[in-house]
């Protein structure tokens, strides 16, 4: 029988416990009718959030101070914490058919949590009923509702308007669901209503950026034709183009820096709340307009404004970009016939140079060949007195002048010669 290999010196990856995690991370709470449940979506300083797990857990961290989500139960209420990327949320269950009732939802929120210091985001509250007139008697008259039945035959309602005290109302009617399956529908209705907030977080910072855009786009407007009607051509003019170019396009990319993180998050949550309406399998009942074709109809505009300014934004950014390239070569052709000019004045000047070196060369040669023709007088001075020399010192003297004048000439002509070989 072979020997059965060991299997326990597997090495993982360090971050295998928390892909596996990932699955499991946010589990959705089984929740039986009647109930209430408040959910409030937030923002605050990183020790305002230990207080809220501290408030759950009474002290007991555990390894992980602040882990990604935390379930307990305080006064008889279960409570469910969540940490997001960018906020946190924080839901209470209370059990209505429970004989004990621990007490206001609101007042425990109040009471257990810093909840006065924190930024809210989404403060929903969901009433869990068991018949259809309960729904209706919970339904505000005065405004119009919006709903459906949704998968597993769960039926809701709301007007997406925050009451008095802020809470934007859901109506659920769980009819013959199990506590597991209301559970998941509640956390995916929740999560449709988060998302759908924070996806319009982008809107309010893209209508304050269009107008700066269409400032730095009129500007622009205004550059190009100066540029492109412009026949001054002078440093001066085009360091003052170029100066303003560099304003615009920095005005630009600081728009761009302020507002990248921002639509990008939007678009993300955008995703994730059409995953969640589509989940949610919303069917329409009667006349009444349903939950995920009023939403959409209000988040898409929004969502579209966004994305708008977002390529506005890049068609901006390059325009600029264009524009700052062409003035560089009109910078740089300028520069060109500037160089061309100078290239000109130093090829006259290297000619005249030339022409006055070739000057000096031929009279270097007489000088240096009439000094020349003195040393050598005084040797046929000599060779004239010799008595078989027929010519006189004069005539010696006449015949060596061109003889030396020749020899000076070749002699300067190649030393000219071997310096420019040297230098190239």
């Amino acid at each position: 029988m072979p020997q059965q290999k060991n299997l326990n010196n597997w090495t993982f990856h360090p971050a295998r416990n928390d892909l596996i995690a990932e699955a499991h991370a946010r589990p959705a709470l089984q929740i039986p009718g009647p109930a209430e449940i408040i959910h409030i979506a937030f923002r605050c300083k990183q020790e305002i959030a230990y207080q809220f797990f501290d408030a759950l857990v009474k002290g007991d961290k555990g390894d992980d101070p602040m882990p990604r989500h935390l379930t307990g139960t305080i006064r008889g209420v279960r409570v469910k914490l969540e940490r997001h990327t960018e906020f946190m949320s924080c839901s209470l269950f209370q059990d209505l058919g429970a004989e004990e009732k621990p007490g206001s939802l609101d007042e425990i929120l109040q009471d257990v949590f810093p909840i006065n210091q924190v930024e809210i985001f989404t403060l929903i509250r969901l009433r869990i009923v068991k018949t259809a007139r309960d729904m209706v008697r919970r339904l505000p008259i005065e405004d119009r509702a919006y709903g459906g039945n949704l998968r597993h035959g769960i039926e809701v309602r709301s007007t997406f308007k925050p009451d008095e005290a802020g809470f934007i109302n859901f109506i659920v009617l769980g009819k013959s669901m199990t506590s597991d399956e209301l559970g998941r529908r509640i956390q995916r209705l929740i999560e449709m209503e988060t998302y759908r907030t924070m996806a319009l977080l982008g809107l309010p910072k893209a209508r304050s950026v269009s107008g700066k855009l269409t400032e730095i786009e009129t500007e622009l407007d205004m550059l190009t034709k100066q540029l492109r009607d412009s026949t001054d051509t002078s440093d001066l003019r085009d360091e003052d183009f170029f100066r303003k170019l560099s304003d615009l396009s920095e005005r630009a990319n600081l728009l761009v820096t302020e507002t990248r993180y921002r639509f990008a998050a939007s678009r993300a949550y955008f995703a994730l709340f059409q995953q969640r309406v589509a989940s949610l399998q919303e069917e329409k009942v009667g006349d009444v307009q349903t939950m995920s074709g009023f939403l959409r109809s209000r988040l898409e505009p929004a969502i579209a404004t966004i994305e708008s300014t977002g390529k506005r934004q890049q068609t901006l950014t390059e325009d600029l970009s264009r524009a700052l390239s062409l003035l560089r070569t009109r910078i740089e052709l300028s520069l060109n016939k500037g160089n061309q000019a100078v290239l000109k004045s130093m090829d006259k000047r290297h000619d005249q140079q030339l022409k006055i070196s070739q000057a000096v060369e031929g009279l270097s040669i007489i000088a240096i060949t009439y000094y020349a023709v003195g040393l050598v007088s005084h040797l046929l001075k000599a060779l004239a007195q010799q008595p078989w020399m027929p010519l006189s010192t004069t005539v010696l003297t006449a015949i060596s002048v061109p003889l030396v004048f020749a020899f000076v000439w070749y002699t300067l002509r190649r030393a000219r010669k071997s310096w420019v070989e040297r230098k190239q």
